[in-house]
């Protein structure tokens, strides 16, 4: 019997170890607001139950506030990497933080015992260590004074004219759960993990505010106050009112109560306009629903009550009943747009735009489901509150902006990943919050996820994906499921192997791309469909015979490779198309049809037509004149993998045919250490030079060029890491017209013609390192030249030295470069040397764009580039440039920002060295200087206005610039060449 009994009990046992539990936290918090301090001081009552099988030694605490205290929090690490430094620079007056806390436990009602705190390294997250040891089934008093400094609204929890929102602001244990502690530290960028119980908390304040929060108001004339407000007509007057009600002395308490939340958060404003209804609960009760809002936004919010309702009556029906008595919806001031979610209440930032406020609305009133009532953890599984909840959203709230008219009745969130598709720059659905660089958490985590999830609904069947839901949400409601958990209720209603999804479609980087490759006709119709990314998933082909509502369906297994479906008996159709419902991001080539348009200016690539883009080009140089002609390309978002831009032009003063184009393909990797290889071949054709020597009409010499590049982007080092590698192998065929001047046997005098030509062989290798990261970024560049008479060896490096105020800054360059000279001859060398200024005659690649690029005097000769030596004052019309060198140059650059003036003006200064410099320089000095003010223009034209320079440099411009000496050494730059015109879609996007 004792074999037998054993094999009865020890499943029993097993199952008992891996039964799920979880803690119960309990909050009675009392707190008093100071709107003139912007201070809350209260008082937090906490019953822990311990319900888990081990024995705590201590308690992992949040004090959230805390993460606004100082510029080293998680918080702040995080804002500043994702380019936000409103706090960072912020005043101390504005800053936040939690203190007067006193930590007291008591046990079984006995005497409150003070508790060890432990810090951590993160000044919101502590560890109080337990008086005595809690025991499975314990249960512990703990409580606390606590003081909150309210900060302005930088993130979550702030104040902006003497409107409060009040959220992650009281002391808050981590979740204890059996996988551990959760400690987490505050975020803007990933959110909470909290223990479900239930709350009471009183609020006193200023008697004249509005308050909302989380749970029902208790106090009976404040519901009838409330019921008056709503009942008022909006006013007349929507103008927003820059004077605002002074606070009332008279004090109030409001209280809330609330069951089976986990999270409390309140908000309160003197301004709001109030409206209230009540929803009948499918499967429910009746719900009384608010939403409080601005005067000046009263339009948008005019129908935001039928959005809550919408809410509220569409998870209710396909998730589950909405269980709670009230539900929320208020304005507040949110930096970083859209909303945040707490139990029965929701803020959504201020803006005049209806449509986001509708959909914003249905997205965080829908949280109370996938966040409020299955209480997963959001910082390390982001798709299954935010995912999911998008999916609904989207059925409920479909976007109706103007923008979808544009994008073939995609929404913005498709777009942002299909871009990121097509340069293979998702991540994995099922990564963790902080892993995302900020555009991908949006884009992959509430786009991407929800189009997963649409398209397992559709694999399982409609019917079937919601049974499951309704499974899913009546298993886990008020508990802390886990991504496992929601896998094995999915699996569990489906016939249908999941693998795919689970195992594919959420742990992949990989795009989707179906292309559908061909149909043939034989005792139906096979069609065959071509997988191009290797993103292994079934795909649902749709066949409309010309009457929609014979419209025929077929699943593909999931795939690699190729695969067929078959529609037997059917011979002939309208349209053969792969199903919306796969989130293709390359709509072009899901079904049978090639089309394509011209189409004007710019456009998106989100629907199945290919489009030539057509405008206006214009252009200008001295040789050429004005130029007029066309641009076409297909630069667009998501961005081909092949690209062109062709800019073909006619000069006016040169009478002849000019233009510039670049042609283009990428190949990806989805993994190694090769993000893409990048394929281009760039040309161009402008005059270059201009003679009128003794004649009526300039003869024009142009060049021409061809060069080919391949480029090797590396993969960054960590999805969010600000550094970027490329590696880039370019030739160059370069095709000069040479002009000839004979002496005309009539008069003598020597007139320019066009002779022949010469042609140059050019090649550069180049490395160069960026880190943008937000602050102090720096790049440097290594780099190789060659040709038939020179090589060139060189060093480039920039650093940004931030300070202390917002967008000021220090900029160093620096420069080290050597050049090896392989010509018979001086001269055939000459125009190769290193620049000390650099201009367009030492523009042997014709990388740069000039406006007069051989000029030697006049406005055109001011034109200079901040390559080489980097100085700005010019010396062509000495026989050798001052800073000319055939073996080495190094070079300092320096500029400033006026750090107490807002202006688009620094300070510059240049120092230089070469070979043998003493003995070139006419002064005999061994270093030139220069220094004076730099205007910005834009982020591409930059004007230089010199006010020191070295003895040398203050020689030449006295013996060559008698008069008007200080207009004629201003100098400009126009950076151009800095744009990777095929990679523009992306970079606009920051991409």
């Amino acid at each position: 019997m004792l074999p037998c009994l054993l094999g009865i009990m020890l499943p029993a046992v097993v199952n008992a170890q891996a039964a799920y539990w979880q803690q119960q936290v309990d909050h009675q918090i009392s707190v008093t607001l100071d709107d003139k301090a912007n201070m809350l001081r209260g008082h937090s009552t906490i019953t822990y139950q311990n319900n888990s099988p081990d024995s705590l030694k201590f308690i992992y605490f949040h004090l959230y506030p805390n993460a606004f205290r100082t510029d080293r929090t998680a918080y702040e690490k995080q804002a500043v990497e994702n380019g936000h430094t409103d706090h960072y620079f912020s005043d101390a007056d504005d800053r936040g933080y939690m203190d007067s806390l006193k930590f007291t436990a008591s046990y079984d009602n006995g005497d409150p015992r003070s508790m060890g705190v432990v810090v951590t390294t993160d000044p919101d997250v502590i560890k109080l260590v337990l008086p005595d040891i809690l025991p499975p089934g314990g249960r512990l008093l703990i409580e606390t004074p606590f003081r909150v400094k309210i900060p302005k609204t930088f993130s979550r929890l702030g104040h902006g004219r003497e409107s409060f929102q009040v959220s992650q602001w009281f002391p808050k244990p981590a979740v204890y759960d059996a996988k551990g502690w959760h400690p987490l530290p505050y975020l803007d960028q990933g959110e909470f993990y909290s223990e479900f119980g239930n709350y009471e908390v009183a609020v006193t304040l200023p008697a004249n505010y509005i308050i909302m929060g989380s749970g029902n108001i208790q106090e009976e004339s404040e519901r009838a106050w409330l019921e008056k407000l709503a009942a008022q007509p909006l006013p007349a007057d929507t103008l927003y009112k820059k004077s605002r009600p002074l606070s009332a002395e008279q004090m109030k308490t409001v209280t809330f109560e609330e069951q089976n939340i986990h999270d409390f958060a309140w908000f309160a404003d003197k301004t709001w306009i109030v409206r209230k209804d009540t929803v009948s609960v499918p499967g429910g009760g009746v719900v009384e629903a608010f939403t409080c809002f601005t005067p000046e936004h009263q339009k948008a919010w005019s129908k935001s009550l039928v959005a809550v309702k919408t809410a509220i009556n569409g998870y209710s029906s396909r998730v589950g009943a909405y269980p709670y008595r009230t539900v929320k919806a208020v304005e507040g001031p949110m930096p970083a747009g859209g909303g945040m979610e707490y139990p029965t209440i929701t803020i959504i930032a201020a803006t005049p735009d209806a449509d986001m406020v509708r959909t914003a609305i249905v997205h965080e009133v829908g949280h109370n489901w996938f966040y409020g009532m299955l209480g997963s953890n959001e910082r390390n599984n982001p798709w299954m509150d935010e995912g999911i909840n998008s999916f609904y959203e989207q059925k409920l709230a479909p976007d109706e902006s103007a923008f979808t008219k544009l994008t073939g009745g995609k929404d913005g969130n498709f777009l942002g990943y299909a871009t990121l598709s097509a340069t293979h720059n998702l991540l994995p659905a099922n990564s963790d919050a902080t892993l995302f660089p900020e555009m991908s958490y949006g884009v992959d985590i509430y786009g991407k996820t929800a189009y997963l999830v649409a398209w397992l609904e559709d694999y399982m069947g409609p019917d079937s994906f919601e049974t499951a839901m309704k499974d899913y949400f009546r298993t886990w409601q008020y508990k802390h499921p886990q991504p496992e958990d929601f896998e094995a209720v999915m699996r569990r209603h489906s016939n249908k192997n999941l693998d795919w999804f689970f195992s594919e479609a959420m742990t992949t980087n990989k795009p989707v791309d179906f292309a559908l490759q061909s149909v043939s006709k034989k005792d139906g119709l096979t069609v065959k469909i071509k997988n191009k990314t290797g993103f292994k998933a079934p795909v649902k082909i749709a066949l409309y015979p010309g009457n929609q509502a014979d419209s025929a369906f077929a699943w593909t297994e999931p795939f690699t490779g190729t695969a067929t479906v078959n529609f037997p008996g059917i011979d002939r159709y309208k349209e053969l198309k792969i199903a919306g419902v796969i989130p293709d991001y390359n709509i072009r080539n899901n079904d049978t049809r090639r089309r394509w348009k011209l189409k004007p200016f710019l456009g998106f690539n989100m629907d199945r037509t290919s489009k030539t883009f057509i405008s206006p080009a214009l252009g200008f140089n001295y040789y050429d004149g004005f130029m007029a002609g066309i641009l076409l390309h297909n630069l667009t978002l998501p961005q081909h993998k092949f690209q062109y831009m062709l800019a073909p032009l006619y000069g006016f003063g040169s009478k002849t045919a000019a233009g510039t184009g670049v042609v283009g393909y990428t190949a990806y990797f989805d993994q190694g250490f090769l993000h893409d290889i990048q394929f281009n071949v760039e040309g161009k054709t402008f005059s270059y030079t201009k003679n009128k020597l003794n004649v009526d009409e300039a003869v024009h010499a142009r060049f021409v060029k061809v060069a080919p590049e391949v480029i090797f982007n590396l993969r960054k080092p960590y999805p969010r890491s600000p550094v970027t590698r490329t590696l880039s192998l370019k030739g160059y065929w370069i095709r000069e017209d040479q002009l000839d001047f004979n002496m005309s046997p009539v008069d003598s005098l020597y007139r320019p013609s066009k002779g022949g030509y010469e042609d140059n062989f050019y090649a550069r290798i180049r490395y160069r390192h960026d880190n943008d990261r937000t602050f102090n970024p720096f790049n440097y560049t290594l780099e190789g030249q060659a040709g038939k008479q020179f090589a060139k060896l060189s060093v480039e490096a920039n650093l940004r030295i931030d300070y202390f105020k917002k967008n000021k800054a220090l900029y160093l360059r620096a420069y080290a470069g050597k050049f090896f000279n392989f010509a018979s001859n001086d001269f055939d060398a000459y125009r190769y040397r290193i620049a000390n200024t650099y201009s367009g005659a030492n523009d042997y690649l014709y990388d740069e764009t000039y406006l007069g690029r051989n000029e030697q005097r006049g406005f055109y000769a001011q034109q200079i580039s901040m390559k080489e030596g980097g100085f700005k004052v010019n010396t062509l019309q000495y026989s050798q440039q001052l800073g000319l060198t055939d073996d080495w140059l190094f070079a300092l650059n320096i500029k400033t920002d006026l750090p107490f003036w807002n202006l688009p003006v620094r300070i510059f200064a240049d120092v230089a060295t070469f070979a043998d410099a003493k003995r070139i320089n006419p002064s005999g000095a061994g270093v030139l200087y220069e220094a004076g003010l730099e205007v910005s223009v834009t982020d591409y034209i930059t004007i230089y206005l010199p006010l020191v320079l070295s003895k040398d440099l203050s020689e030449y411009t006295k013996s060559v610039y008698p008069e008007n000496r200080f207009l004629k050494t201003i100098a400009f730059s126009i950076n151009l060449d800095r744009i990777n015109w095929l990679k523009l879609p992306s970079k606009i996007l920051k991409m």
